[in-house]
């Protein structure tokens, strides 16, 4: 029996060696295989990610090797900043998809600071898209405006959002209505994506539109800073080619202009039916004066201080005074400490560099009193009115005539007060620039497509409602955009400019279905903002 449990016990110290043996490699392996299998995963969520991307991400060219002979836009590193570069002021469906979708992605980044948004006078392909502060001549000083004039008569053209013809053209082929649905859906996302989302996004985008920002292209302009310089202005051309408001959210910016810093122009809805119904070109003060624009720059020669300044700045996660409190398991999250001084410094950055800003004012305090002896700081004969203030005049205008944008609540009303205010005669030089503004407007409304400008002007009083958002207010002009691609208004518009050689070539289109807005049944109006 003692050999029999010795025996036993050395069989059971030998198992358990052999065990231990073979317990060791497995644990080895087993490690290995965690290791590779937490790679996997990792793969497997990214996979999962781009799975959400659509394919046309891909068209937006990221890398400095890239090719740029196809590319519209271009997205590039810029220090703990990210720029893009708008090459082509018409982009396509794909295009503009892509570039909402990584604009949304660029947007929750904490380890970047900001996304620039800048056009100025240089070819950015020929630059290979990189930063302005990159490629300037050292000969130069940091700031110094290396502004190359446009020719007379015209300016640089920022974005338009699409190109029209395109899309005229591509209305002849089987998925046509797809295609400009897939369209109209891309230009709200760039449009969300750029305005930002108040509950995930974390670093401000910042637009420098060194031209001129039309229709779909203010897509661009919805974020937190645009930095108009003085070549910058904004236009809508859409009810001259047929079409009413891009799905960018005009019916609801508009009716609120100047609103968000309680300007002047929030005061007159005439500012945002001009610009609406007349084609009217709002300057770089009119931008800063009606909240389009937040800031106006000196000219393009800021851009390369800017580039310089956000690629030198701490990333969104690193813009800490305060000491992040412990966390342990099981407790809730504590609150960010350091919330409210996140992009500050980009604010302040942005103000420094600006001459005028949505925020302040733009008057002259002339309503104080002098008591006792004069103070000579109060002395304004000196004061240069030709420089240090500038005054809108899209603003004048929705002043002077107030009362018909405030009264009328029709089109066919508005345009036969204008009328009337433009029949008048006075030797007072201003009332006479007031007639002459009058006269103007009707001029460009009566060019207008009747059917375009009925619902334009219906889509401007459903969206200044209580009710109205910015989303219903996208959705509503997206379905009456894709109603009128389909118009013949649109499609011998498009024939008639191809005709001529191109938009500014072709003089202004008079065969329009309708004679005129009084032509235009309100069955045709409801028709086109229809959802089905």
């Amino acid at each position: 029996d003692h050999q029999h449990q010795r025996r036993h016990s050395l069989y059971s110290i030998t198992m358990v060696r052999a065990v231990a043996s073979r317990v060791v490699p497995r644990q080895r392996i087993s490690k290995a295989m965690a290791k590779e299998a937490a790679s996997e995963a990792a793969l497997a969520e990214r996979l999962a990610l781009n799975a959400n991307a659509p394919k046309s991400v891909h068209q937006i060219p990221t890398r400095a090797g890239a090719n740029l002979d196809m590319a519209k836009v271009a997205i590039r590193p810029m220090g703990n900043a990210r720029r893009v570069f708008v090459m082509d002021p018409h982009m396509d469906s794909e295009t503009i998809e892509g570039l909402a979708f990584r604009m949304k992605a660029l947007s929750k980044n904490e380890g970047i600071n900001s996304i620039l948004i800048g056009t100025d006078d240089q070819d950015d392909s020929s630059l290979n898209c990189l930063p302005r502060f990159v490629t300037e001549d050292p000969s130069f000083g940091a700031g110094v405006s290396l502004d190359f004039e446009p020719s007379p008569g015209h300016t640089w053209h920022v974005s338009g959002g699409y190109d029209p013809l395109a899309v005229a053209e591509s209305m002849s082929q089987a998925n046509a209505q797809e295609k400009c649905q897939h369209l109209l859906e891309s230009i709200q996302k760039l449009s969300l994506a750029t305005k930002g989302d108040q509950g995930d996004s974390r670093v401000p985008v910042i637009t420098f539109p060194h031209g001129i920002v039309t229709d779909a292209g203010y897509s661009l302009c919805m974020g937190g800073y645009v930095l108009a310089t003085r070549e910058s202005s904004f236009r809508i051309l859409n009810p001259s080619r047929g079409l009413s408001l891009d799905p960018v959210g005009f019916s609801y910016i508009l009716p609120r202009l100047g609103w968000e810093h309680e300007q002047r122009s929030s005061k007159y809805p005439g500012c945002g039916m001009i610009l609406a119904l007349a084609g009217y070109e709002a300057s770089c003060f009119d931008m800063v004066e009606t909240g389009l624009a937040t800031h106006l720059v000196s000219d393009s020669g800021v851009l390369p201080l800017l580039e310089r300044n956000l690629a030198a700045m701490d990333p969104w996660g690193q813009q800490e005074l305060v000491k992040k409190p412990k966390h342990f398991y099981g407790q809730r999250p504590p609150r960010d400490a350091n919330a409210q001084l996140r992009n500050v410094s980009i604010a302040n950055i942005i103000e420094q560099m600006s001459e005028h800003s949505s925020n302040t004012s733009n008057s002259f305090p002339f309503d104080f009193t002098v008591t006792n002896a004069e103070d000579p700081a109060l002395d304004t004969d000196q004061v240069p009115w030709d420089s240090g203030f500038f005054t809108s005049e899209l603003v004048d205008i929705a002043t002077h005539y107030d009362e018909i944008f405030q009264q009328e609540k029709t089109l066919e009303g508005i345009v036969e007060r204008l009328k009337e205010a433009g029949s008048a005669s006075s030797e007072n030089p201003e009332e006479q620039m007031g007639i002459q503004a009058a006269n103007e407007l009707v001029e460009k409304m009566e060019k207008q497509s009747p059917l375009a400008l009925k619902v334009t002007h219906q889509l401007m009083k459903m969206g200044g409602g209580r009710l109205a958002s910015m989303e219903n207010c996208m959705e509503r002009e997206a379905h009456a955009q894709l109603h009128l691609f389909q118009k013949p208004d649109f499609q011998e518009w498009a024939k008639h400019v191809t005709k001529h050689g191109g938009e500014q070539k072709a003089p202004a289109f008079e065969g329009w279905q309708h004679k005129s807005i009084s032509d235009v049944s309100s069955g045709e109006v409801d028709e086109v903002l229809s959802s089905n």
